[in-house]
């Protein structure tokens, strides 16, 4: 900080000659003066070599002196360089003009300035931080002649303050609490939120050893665990039980940074602490949705799939059998439909109830969903076994259940496979059970079946089915229809989804969820898929070729896609076959997709968007995403499913949800797509809440691709109403 003390008496020598200006004023680094002031004396070695700028100006904003470092200060090449360009301080030095206001007022009151500060713009243009210190010269009659000061350039000062201050607010601010301690652990300053998280005052945390953990519930020594190893080597993390002041534990997350500078010991230790009690409970509750059926509280589909596996790889080792029942409650339309469906929600959790307490409990009794039920057996090995347990059901079922108001007798058909006989994997053994439930359901005399290789009439079925699809990609028999997405705020069609069809010679037109389920399982998805991307990016390309003005193409992918190792490898070779830029493609896929394996799942999506294509979560709020994870996935938007979209208007819910589902994305960074809008009244709610896009039967039915050029060309054109839409 400069001296404001020291000043360097450059007033103008009357004695010098106006025509003879000090030949030192056209050294580059030298002085430079007006003509007629000259810096006479001792002080023209000090004024040249200065740290600081120094100067002479008039108070209407002229510079009469300058010397090199104020010359390098401003970024001009030299001090007479400085004078000749700056003839307007105020207009053309101060980024705020206003800042030499205020100088000149305090000299006029003061007739001295200290520490000025001010931003200035340099000879380049680029803006810095001064500070001045400086005073007016008067002359004998009281008036002022010129100014003298020094200028200090503060940048790097500046800067550092702010990185301080952002530091003090981070501190101040952050949801985590936060603890400086010293290397003999004693706490030397707490945040505003770990003194609301433990509920004592700062008062009595700061200056006392650190002592966070909660007494007998993670072993003696992990806190020294956890500091020796934050010493070797810098940080430590993990999670511990911590205690409030009043005693009572709670799960935290706890990370203890070191703070060093060179290879020297640490100076003090940084201790984060973020409550996940909550977080925890959540995630506990989710892990519990996705696995078992919320009505019932029985594993569901998921569940059962993976805890017959398990039973099958014990069986397998020990070379046993097991038994897989399968049951379907006979009855039940009648009660749903003649008591209405809460006395049928009513009935399966009774059913659940009894199916459950007639079971042993190493048995896994499960809804698949509707009225049927699965029970796997691992301790009943043979048939004789799985008749016996059968029966036992069966007698227990024959007992009426109270619902209502009255009495209701169900049973159940009954299908029973075994292993490994009837099946190599869970998928088989719950099938062929099925198709012998089938069986015991048609006739009646039959009240449970075991499954018998001779017995597939559904299984016939289905292969018929996958031959006719087979069949179906050999003759071309599948399509594609498009849907068109409009921008919301703009009313524009910003793109297309592409949506499969098959144009069966008998059924006619058939829907995906008609066949993407079989082509799944009979290994076919991968062709199909391959086919979809294939000609949805090269009708894109016709599109733009047509100068369509469309941003993109999207596509789904279905589940077992998803799971191919080869997905990646098979995109980018489309792409690059195609000739598609990677920008225009968008993929979207479900949350159920993700829900096999997470870890998986994320490195196949940043593998994808490595790629350069958009990525998107399809069907979004049917799924079990964790915020945790959601904000993990490297995607771009997300597609609000439309049985929320259905209730917007009418149901108050459905209205929270997607506007708490567009806050959140927004804070994520991700576009909203709504999908599934028919009415102008949730075109209008989605523009209120700042959905980005809409999808649905108000815009467009999917149609194919020439029908999609005119439906665009005019919709951008005008020439289509869409009251709420296109004036968004």
């Amino acid at each position: 900080m400069p001296d404001s003390n020291r000043r360097v008496d450059l007033r103008a020598d009357p004695r010098a000659d106006p025509a003879q200006p000090d030949a030192g004023d056209h050294r580059r680094g030298s002085v430079a003066t007006e003509p007629g002031f000259k810096v006479t004396g001792s002080f023209r070695r000090f004024f040249e070599n200065a740290i600081e700028g120094i100067y002479q100006t008039t108070p209407d904003g002229r510079y009469l002196r300058a010397n090199p470092a104020l010359a390098r200060v401003y970024g001009f090449a030299s001090p007479a360089a400085l004078i000749a360009g700056l003839t307007d301080i105020a207009g053309q030095l101060y980024v705020d003009p206003a800042r030499r206001d205020a100088f000149k007022r305090a000299m006029d009151e003061d007739g001295v300035v200290r520490d000025f500060e001010a931003q200035v713009y340099r000879a380049d243009g680029s803006v810095i931080w001064i500070t001045e210190n400086a005073r007016c010269v008067r002359g004998s009659d009281g008036a002022i002649q010129y100014y003298e000061g020094t200028v200090e350039d503060i940048t790097a000062r500046k800067a550092s303050e702010e990185h301080i201050r952002l530091l003090a607010t981070v501190f101040e601010t952050v949801s985590d609490g936060i603890l400086i301690v010293d290397p003999a652990r004693i706490v030397r300053a707490v945040n505003p939120a770990y003194v609301a998280l433990v509920g004592a005052p700062a008062a009595e945390i700061v200056g006392r050893a650190l002592d966070i953990l909660a007494p007998d519930k993670d072993g003696p020594g992990i806190l020294d665990q956890a500091w020796n190893a934050a010493e070797v080597r810098g940080l430590w993390s993990g999670e511990a039980t911590c205690r409030r002041a009043q005693g009572d534990p709670f799960l935290a997350a706890l990370s203890i940074c070191a703070v060093r500078e060179d290879a020297r010991p640490p100076s003090h230790f940084v201790v984060t602490c973020a409550d996940i009690s909550q977080r925890r409970m959540h995630e506990q509750n989710l892990w519990h949705t996705a696995n078992f059926d919320m009505l019932t509280q029985l594993p569901n589909r998921r569940l059962i799939a993976e805890r017959l596996q398990q039973a099958m790889l014990r069986a397998a080792r020990q070379r046993a059998s097991l038994t897989v029942l399968f049951l379907d409650l006979n009855g039940f339309k009648q009660v749903n439909d003649g008591l209405g469906h809460q006395a049928g929600d009513e009935l399966l959790k009774l059913v659940a109830a009894r199916l459950r307490a007639c079971t042993r409990q190493s048995d896994v009794v499960g809804r698949l969903g509707g009225d049927e039920f699965v029970v796997v057996a691992p301790d009943v090995a043979d048939r004789q076994g799985g008749h016996r347990l059968a029966e036992k059901i069966l007698l227990d079922f024959a007992q009426p259940f109270r619902v209502a108001g009255q009495e209701i007798f169900c049973q159940f058909a009954v299908g029973v496979a075994f292993y490994p006989q009837d099946g190599e994997t869970a998928d088989e053994l719950i099938r062929n059970a099925d198709v012998a439930m089938y069986v015991a359901k048609k006739d009646n005399s039959r009240r449970f079946v075991s499954f018998e290789h001779s017995m597939l009439p559904r299984l016939a079925q289905r292969l018929r089915t996958e031959n006719e699809l087979r069949r179906a990609i050999e003759r071309d028999e599948l399509l594609l229809h498009y849907q068109p997405r409009v921008e919301t705020r703009t009313g524009r069609v910003l793109g297309a989804e592409a949506l499969i069809r098959w144009r069966h010679p008998e059924r006619g037109l058939v829907m995906p969820g008609d066949f993407i389920a079989l082509a799944e399982e009979c290994g076919l998805i991968a062709v199909i898929g391959e086919s979809t991307l294939r000609r949805a990016c090269a009708q894109f390309l016709r599109w733009q070729a047509d100068g369509l003005a469309l941003a993109g193409i999207s596509v789904n992918l279905s589940p077992r896609q998803f799971l191919d190792v080869g997905l990646v490898r098979t995109i980018e070779a489309v792409m690059r076959d195609v000739g598609i830029a990677p920008a225009c493609l968008e993929l979207e896929l479900t949350e159920s997709a993700m829900s096999v394996d997470m870890e998986r799942a994320v490195a196949t999506l940043r593998a994808l968007k490595g790629l350069g294509v958009k990525l998107s979560i399809d069907d979004f709020g049917t799924g079990y995403s964790s915020l945790g994870r959601l904000k993990s996935l490297p995607i771009d938007a997300i597609k609000i499913d439309r049985s929320f979209i259905r209730g917007l208007g009418g149901s108050p819910t459905d209205r929270r949800i997607v506007e708490a589902v567009t806050e959140l994305a927004e804070v994520l960074g991700f576009r909203v797509v709504a999908e599934g809008v028919e009415t102008i009244e949730q075109a209008d709610i989605l523009r209120h809440i700042r959905c980005h896009e809409l999808q649905g039967f108000l815009i467009s039915r999917p149609v194919d691709a020439d029908d999609l050029a005119a439906l665009v060309r005019r919709w951008n054109a005008g020439a289509l109403p869409a009251p709420p839409v296109a004036d968004i």
